[in-house]
């Protein structure tokens, strides 16, 4: 998908299904946690086996951190919009700068 203009413009947009959001709900139990990462890594490995292919694709491992983001902090958002050419952070800066690594 094309968004608007500007070097961060191609975004692969993801709308998350309602059963899939609320496993990102965030909780501190510990038994939440961990089925809530293991979700997440589930449905990541779908959308990468899903797109890995795609000409646009780019930096997964920045991608990987900008849809676990999304999906431990931003679950609420429409759709998650995993930008390929952002440049790879580690996943705690991915964080600090709201799922957009700069």
């Amino acid at each position: 998908m094309v968004r608007g203009k500007g070097k961060y413009n191609r975004s692969l947009s993801l709308v998350p299904k309602a059963k899939l959001r609320a496993s990102g709900a965030f909780s501190f139990s510990l038994p939440f946690v961990v089925l809530s990462n293991a979700v997440a890594r589930d449905s990541w490995n779908k959308v990468y086996n899903k797109y890995k292919n795609s000409k646009h694709w780019e930096k997964t491992t920045g991608m990987k951190n900008q849809y676990m983001c999304h999906f431990n902090f931003v679950w609420g958002k429409s759709a998650f919009n995993l930008e390929p050419k952002r440049p790879v952070k580690n996943y705690l800066m991915t964080v600090a700068n709201g799922c957009n690594p700069k």
